[in-house]
């Protein structure tokens, strides 16, 4: 094993309280690129755990935020709300990702200012596909330019 430091690598937040979305997104995770990649179960502990952070230290700052909108405690539009008024992390890109096609939904999530919305795809190999294209998007090639990472 590599002694590269996590804080050294990209990081990924996925809040996601399913197991098997949970599973399936470590591995498309996985097929993009070597992350630091942390998962939340619930909605109060995502914005908890988000509020908390001290987004002037680069080891805490995330570089992406993987959001399903269906969860325990607080919903996704809660949790993209907090990350958007009460963190130091409004720069970072938000994809919601989410088995709803409501398009009420989906234009919630843009009017709360997510940066993608992406429907979840039925077969779990399109599914790891879809997050590995996600994520090298937002980390290999939106990221490039931001200042904090």
């Amino acid at each position: 094993m590599s002694d590269c430091s996590a804080a050294s690598l990209p990081r990924v937040v996925v809040v996601e309280d399913n197991p098997g979305d949970v599973r399936l997104v470590e591995d498309g995770v996985a097929a993009a690129a070597e992350l630091d990649l942390q998962i939340i179960k619930s909605g109060r502990a995502a914005i908890e755990r988000l509020t908390s952070l001290d987004g002037g230290d680069q080891r805490e700052h995330p570089d992406l935020i993987l959001l399903d909108l269906n969860l325990p405690g607080r919903s996704g539009f809660d949790v993209l709300r907090a990350v958007r008024t009460e963190t130091d992390f409004r720069d970072v890109p938000v994809v919601v990702v989410s088995s709803s096609r409501n398009r009420d939904d989906i234009a919630r999530v843009y009017e709360l200012s997510g940066n993608a919305y992406v429907t979840k795809p039925s077969d779990p190999d399109d599914y790891i596909e879809m997050i590995a294209a996600v994520v090298d998007f937002w980390v290999e090639s939106a990221n490039r330019s931001t200042p904090h990472g």
